[in-house]
């Protein structure tokens, strides 16, 4: 009775949904929940482990499936939570997926939350968590121009995983990519493809090909072919993105915040390829796969180019304003 007193007390036990009703936030606030998060958490005592453990396991699950306003609903009772029972492991995983939360929506907190993860990753002693951490704080880096630190700051987290382990090759895998297409952004062209092969041979390692880890993605030779797309496009190459998209099946991908983060890739290569059509075809495949994810700010905002580059695309303006695009 003690133990489902205390999951209820996290929200655990009836789910997450209901774990942090707050009606003063807007459904769709987005910047409020994030905060929320970052500089008012609300006051908890120690749960269980198990608790703590569900916590998470169905956090991560509302990210892949891009349920962005439940997440952020829910985390400052997680945080908060696995705060106050010293779990510095759940506590900097938690502050990971706010830090992908915040990239996604509102990047100028990303910082705090990676660097909160940072801190009780290293508490927690575990180099998986700690890449996981670094992978964060490396996104935070690279959105601010900082390309340099964030590859160190990658490669850094590589060098304390042990590839003997299954999931630290996974975790490798991941930060090997991030750090591929860091490079590609600040047009390291060699540095950029060097990194993505050696993500390409950790994924051929049969141990690696459905490790799923706590982070937000899941590393796996699909995964690579992913970041293929990106990091040909950073470089200009636009073509080569094209030949590799055509070579993954988005329902093969195993959710929806990576069928999204696919489609918005695709979109932005046609949309710098001159084809502005075939771009919002993309995006509506975009809504299909994940509807919160098109309501981003980079989302309305490419809305607004593909506009301004053909606004009698059939049902883009409509779309433009069901997103709220300028």
């Amino acid at each position: 009775m003690l133990h489902r007193r205390r999951m209820l007390a996290l929200g655990l036990g009836a789910g997450l949904s209901v774990a942090l009703p707050s009606p003063a936030f807007a459904e769709g606030d987005s910047r409020a929940l994030v905060e929320r998060s970052i500089f008012h958490l609300p006051e908890a005592q120690p749960v269980s482990r198990e608790a703590l453990v569900t916590g998470l396991a169905q956090a991560r699950d509302l990210f892949h499936e891009a349920q962005y306003v439940r997440l952020g609903k829910n985390l400052p009772r997680l945080i908060s939570a696995a705060s106050a029972s010293g779990a510095h492991d759940v506590t900097a995983r938690a502050h990971v997926l706010l830090a992908q939360l915040a990239i996604k929506n509102h990047q100028q907190y990303a910082w705090i939350a990676a660097d909160r993860a940072r801190t009780h990753a290293r508490m927690s002693g575990n180099p998986v968590i700690m890449g996981e951490a670094a992978h964060s704080m490396a996104i935070s880096m690279r959105r601010a121009g900082e390309y340099e630190a964030s590859v160190d700051q990658l490669q850094a987290a590589v060098s304390n995983l042990d590839e003997r382990s299954p999931d630290h090759l996974a975790m490798r895998g991941v930060l090997l990519l991030t750090a591929s297409y860091s490079s590609a952004q600040a047009g390291w062209k060699g540095q950029a493809l060097g990194f993505l092969g050696e993500a390409e041979e950790t994924a051929s390692r049969k141990e690696t090909e459905t490790r799923k880890l706590y982070i937000p993605g899941v590393f796996s030779p699909d995964h690579t072919r992913l970041f293929r797309i990106s990091v040909h496009h950073a470089l200009g190459e636009g073509g080569e993105a094209l030949r590799y998209a055509s070579q993954v099946d988005p329902l093969r991908l195993p959710n929806a915040e990576r069928r999204a983060r696919m489609m918005m890739d695709v979109c932005r290569v046609f949309k710098d390829e001159g084809e502005p059509g075939r771009a919002f075809s993309a995006l509506r495949a975009m809504e299909k796969y994940a509807p919160e994810e098109v309501r981003r700010p980079k989302v309305r905002a490419i809305a607004s180019e593909l506009l301004t580059l053909n606004g009698d695309i059939p049902g883009l303006r409509r779309f433009a304003q069901h997103i709220g695009a300028p």
